[in-house]
């Protein structure tokens, strides 16, 4: 009797022994393929979604950049209970100092609730320092080619009792009295808060007005986030107990430039706008046209920009050879001062 091997295939008798060297490494090649195609699948998906990041983030930052501007113009010119109709200080002779701490300077600017220092091109400063003793102890390089932008307003927190006024802080009190001798006072300490409450009468004192902490915002575009990392980023200096405080607000904002709305005729809307409004015409701005180009923090390998970026009446901007492997966008928006503007209706 004879015993089939075991393994043996049935109806032929053969036997199965393994693969042969050739067919091992086809397989082996086969699968090597698989793997590359595998990998360079998932390192281009991972660039892919990286770029996607990097843009995400770059537009995150130009929306997250316009809305701090425009959230802080709506509320440029806001007094409180102060409605600068009557009882202004004339224009001054000069442009303030953006970033004196003078309460009596800064209460003769009222008039001016926004104001900017233009830089004449995107290519040149128009100017060489910003509150040079604040910026030098902070290593803040002003952007050439970015304008600045400085805001004047009263807080819109609740108001203050004249007894917990902060000594050192900036505060605008309003008469609501027929028979104070001044609409309005600017100061820092509790006892130079003399204005009263319409309940008042002729030799009255107390009770006296509450005070609303003002606001000096100066916005900027510096070279640098943090001394020396190259990273453009829109900051601002604020009014604060003491002096001026710069706090870093959104890193990629290349260049900010801005056009303003002036009222021609006193209706409230704007006829026309300029780069660099006058002396004169600085009381009549009640819009703004902000134009402002964001870019990456990081750059693109093999990439080149060679595209040209209009930024509005200042003309165009190319980013040159030193920067070009940085994906950017210009983003641009109408901005209505509500106050000024809604006193002019």
């Amino acid at each position: 009797v004879v015993i089939p091997a075991l393994g043996a295939a049935k109806g032929n008798g053969s036997l199965q022994r393994g693969l042969s060297l050739i067919e091992l490494m086809i397989s082996i090649t086969i699968g090597l393929l698989i793997l590359a195609a595998l990998s360079t699948l998932f390192v281009n998906q991972s660039k892919t979604r990286a770029e996607l990041d990097k843009s995400n983030r770059m537009i995150d930052n130009g929306r997250y950049a316009l809305e701090v501007l425009s959230d802080n113009l709506r509320l440029a010119g806001f007094y409180g209970e102060f409605a600068p109709s009557t009882g202004v200080p004339a224009i001054p002779g000069t442009l303030p100092d953006p970033c004196t701490t003078d309460a009596t300077a800064i209460g003769n600017a009222l008039q001016l609730a926004v104001q900017g220092v233009e830089a004449t091109t995107t290519s040149t400063p128009g100017f060489s320092t910003l509150c040079s003793s604040v910026a030098a102890a902070n290593s803040d390089i002003l952007k050439a080619g970015s304008d600045i932008l400085v805001i004047r307003r009263a807080s819109t927190a609740a108001p203050v009792a004249t007894g917990a006024a902060v000594n050192g802080t900036h505060y605008l009190q309003a008469s609501l009295c027929q028979f104070d001798a001044v609409p309005y006072i600017v100061g820092t300490t509790s006892a130079s808060f003399t204005l009263r409450t319409k309940t008042c009468t002729q030799g009255s004192g107390a009770p006296y007005a509450d005070l609303r902490q003002f606001m000096v915002q100066v916005y900027f575009v510096s070279l640098n986030n943090n001394p020396s990392d190259g990273i453009p980023t829109l900051k601002r200096l604020e009014l604060a107990s003491g002096g001026f405080v710069v706090t870093p607000l959104v890193e990629g904002i290349e260049y900010m430039q801005l056009e303003y709305g002036l009222d021609n005729d006193v209706d409230g809307a704007a006829d026309s706008y300029v780069a660099a409004p006058t002396l004169a015409q600085w009381p009549d701005v009640v819009a703004l046209k902000v134009n402002i180009l964001a870019r990456n923090t990081e750059e693109t390998k093999g990439y080149t920009d060679t595209k040209t970026y209009s930024l509005g009446l200042a003309g165009t901007v190319t980013p040159g050879s030193t920067n070009n492997t940085y994906k950017r966008h210009v983003y641009t928006q109408f901005i209505r001062l509500t106050n000024p503007a809604g006193r002019r209706e």
